[in-house]
């Protein structure tokens, strides 16, 4: 069974909500930088991504079972990785003046 649009929402959401509560947006980093001033930039969200896009890709490269759940769960976490960019990133309120395209 596929989900509905809602339902997918409904994870990419429980997840970001897990992310805000496991990962300090007032702890410093190694940079120096709180993880919030960090995520002003996309750049480190982007590579967060990239790591991700990988391990989904190895979870369903080193699927033996025929089950996808593995590499679906990533693409959650990508969905709402992606997601915490737009909300956090410094200039992505210029999407709703500028748009997509």
């Amino acid at each position: 069974m596929a989900l509905t649009r809602e339902q997918a929402l409904k994870i990419v959401n429980d997840e970001r909500d897990y992310q805000d509560t496991t990962f300090d947006p007032n702890k410093v980093t190694s940079s120096g930088l709180t993880r919030a001033e960090r995520d002003k930039e996309c750049a480190v969200g982007i590579m967060m991504l990239s790591t991700y896009v990988r391990k989904a890709e190895d979870a369903w490269t080193n699927d033996r079972k025929a089950d996808s759940l593995p590499a679906l769960q990533q693409v959650a976490k990508i969905a709402a990785i992606a997601v915490r960019i737009l909300e956090r990133a410094g200039e992505s309120g210029r999407l709703l003046t500028e748009g997509l395209r």
